[in-house]
């Protein structure tokens, strides 16, 4: 007897269980209407002799007819949409750059993007970013979104206007460099009250994000206002410090980011 060959083998088992694991899911999804059920039971069986990405595909789509998809979330302005998949945002941001510093470099870190995209490094200020904006410009990117202030906060304290000359010394760079790339710019994020009672320097994140508007215009760039993100979240985004934020956000910022540059998969 013909021996089957063990690489078909090692693919048909995964398939087997995930198919299984669908049936159960796509069926108790339903409410228990029998139909739908037996629709999508007759569709899942047709799965069986396809390949594993046409499976993956076809699973997704089933999915998303009942109404399961895990994607669905708030928005940014705090509609209903969908928060782009992992794989997708791999797609839209390729060839894209985003420069900043211990929150920027969160998205490398949880495995969102690798440092082809990704320039950042803990601790930076946008004055010191000299090094990772020459990496961005020698990246030769379609697009750049630059997050700078949770460190310069602490530096300029009250002077806004130091961050913002120093934000401005570095766009101007970029757009040097880069005339027809055009820039995007993210707010700072809001920083808890318990933060700022302990470092006062933190408060000042608001007259910093008007100043950040204010450069936009005058430079011609976009800003990205990703408040809503974490007011309108129906859990608390914030790391215990009160100015980092968890894995939870980064998804639903990239998609916004994406969304505001028209970014398409």
């Amino acid at each position: 007897m013909k021996k089957q060959p063990t690489k078909k083998i090692l693919f048909l088992i995964p398939a087997g269980i995930i198919l299984a694991g669908a049936v159960v899911f796509l069926c108790t999804s339903n409410q228990g209407d029998d139909s739908v059920c037996k629709e999508n039971v007759a569709r899942l069986q047709t799965l069986e002799t396809a390949d594993i990405s046409q499976t993956e595909q076809q699973l997704q789509d089933l999915k998303q007819a009942t109404g399961s998809s895990s994607g669905s979330d708030t928005t940014a302005d705090g509609s209903t949409g969908t928060v782009l998949s992992d794989v997708e945002i791999r797609q839209v941001f390729a060839g894209s750059v985003i420069i900043g510093d211990s929150i920027t470099e969160s998205i490398v870190e949880y495995g969102y993007l690798d440092t082809d995209v990704v320039v950042g490094k803990r601790g930076l200020n946008v004055q010191a970013a000299d090094d990772q904006i020459n990496t961005a410009i020698n990246l030769n990117p379609t697009h750049v979104f630059m997050a700078f202030g949770s460190n310069d906060l602490e530096i300029y304290g009250s002077d806004s206007s130091g961050f913002i000359d120093a934000y401005r010394t570095q766009i101007k760079k970029i757009q040097a460099a880069l005339p027809d790339v055009p820039v995007y710019i993210n707010c700072i994020l809001p920083i808890t009250d318990e933060a700022i009672a302990a470092n006062p320097s933190l408060g000042y994140y608001s007259d910093y994000n008007d100043g950040l508007v204010n450069l936009c215009q005058e430079l011609g760039c976009t800003f990205i206002d990703n408040t809503s993100i974490v007011e309108n979240s129906s859990e608390n985004l914030y790391e215990p410090d009160g100015e980092h934020v968890i894995q939870t956000y980064y998804p639903k910022w990239l998609t916004h980011m994406a969304q505001i540059a028209g970014l398409q998969a």
